[in-house]
């Protein structure tokens, strides 16, 4: 689908809603099925027309592809640090931090004279604090790791925005995580996979190498329609000034409805390693799916399932060193074998790595190769139609 070219001014009063790059698309339909309207794609993210209420509710709600909802509070020329300071220094700040509340900001900077995006950031914490003091006598208290209220200041050039960042905590957090292994995959990512495979929860979907669990847990929240924030109990935009409690309630029933039970015996993983089940297990009590799938301990390499698969999805190990890529190589060809011996026919396979070495080892023709970025690594989506 084509969308509109950016364009500033008629952005000029629209949300922002971030993603991890490359998935601007995909979260551009998401978007539009959760009734939005897109003004255009943004690098990392998409700009929505309007700044109600009931929308910034819903996509923060529903998105499982976004990573923030940022509401721009103004948009002005910065010319210099000078020009910041001032800008910064016109919002009413008194509206969006309450008494005894804490904030941060969140500053993302291009600027041939602001070129480090923490001094940035120290300017317009400067101002707001500043405005503060002059009003009330008390400077607002900064809590750079757990802040009541989230701020986000971009500027591109000399084009700065000002935004209250309505999510709080990243939207990725889903609040199931109890535990993690080493590299674990971000859940928006793992939703963006299952999506890309045309995910619907009809399938018998096995994961050989399921790690925290990540990727079925965004399957058991796919196939019920569960809303990726149900756990989720603060949000930033509870703090903005026009919140509705009704309004906001409305949205997420309305949403909570259309939850479905998970069907058993649809979901299944496997892992080598004795702790990583354990953490698999814990993420998927806190959940609530964990009796409806399914987590043995054991070797992909010599299992047979109880019930054959008809979609396999894995975000295997790539390694980071050429000295793992080697070791790696004989995972990657058992992969491919088991998805030739043990998958039903016709069936599915997707594979995600990080090295475009380990991709050759898999012993199969891929259909597609969908390219991502994964916390700065571009990897491969390998797509396998299996016969």
């Amino acid at each position: 689908m084509n969308y509109p070219a950016q364009n500033k001014e008629t952005r000029r009063n629209d949300l922002f809603v971030t993603c991890s790059q490359g998935l601007e698309p995909l979260l551009a339909e998401e978007l539009e099925q959760l009734g939005c309207e897109i003004s255009s794609l943004g690098f990392r993210g998409v700009y929505v027309k309007g700044t109600e209420l009931s929308t910034i509710y819903r996509i923060n709600y529903c998105s499982r592809l976004g990573g923030r909802v940022l509401l721009p509070l103004l948009r002005f020329r910065c010319r210099d640090r000078y020009a910041l300071y001032d800008g910064v220094l016109t919002i009413d700040w008194e509206q969006y931090i309450p008494k005894g509340k804490t904030f941060a900001i969140d500053a993302n900077v291009h600027h041939r004279e602001l070129r480090n995006s923490l001094f940035a950031a120290q300017i317009a914490k400067d101002a707001i604090c500043d405005q503060f003091k002059d009003k009330t006598g008390e400077r607002p208290s900064v809590d750079t790791k757990n802040p009541d209220i989230q701020l986000n200041l971009y500027i591109d050039n000399e084009l700065a925005v000002m935004s209250f960042d309505t999510s709080g905590i990243p939207l990725y957090k889903r609040g199931y995580r109890q535990e993690t292994v080493e590299a674990p995959i971000q859940e928006s990512l793992a939703a963006a996979l299952l999506i890309l495979a045309s995910y619907k929860g009809d399938e018998i979907t096995y994961d050989p190498c399921c790690g925290s669990g990540t990727l079925l847990i965004e399957a058991a929240l796919l196939a019920t329609h569960t809303p990726p924030g149900y756990l989720r109990k603060n949000w930033g935009f509870m703090s903005l000034p026009n919140f509705s409690n009704d309004e906001w309630l409305k949205i997420k029933n309305e949403a909570d409805k259309k939850i479905i039970p998970l069907e058993k015996r649809r979901l299944f993983g496997t892992d080598i390693n004795k702790d990583t089940v354990r953490v698999c297990r814990t993420n998927l009590r806190a959940s609530g799916f964990h009796t409806a799938v399914e987590i043995i301990h054991h070797d992909f390499r010599d299992f047979t399932p109880s019930i054959v698969p008809t979609l396999l999805i894995s975000n295997p190990p790539h390694g980071g060193r050429l000295e793992d890529v080697d070791s790696l190589r004989p995972l990657y060809r058992s992969l491919g074998d088991f998805m030739k011996r043990e998958m039903a026919k016709p069936s599915r396979g997707f594979i995600f790595t990080g090295s475009l070495d380990l991709t050759k080892e898999v012993g199969l023709a891929a259909k597609k190769r969908h390219v991502l970025n994964n916390s700065g690594v571009e990897s491969r989506l390998l797509e396998f139609d299996l016969y």
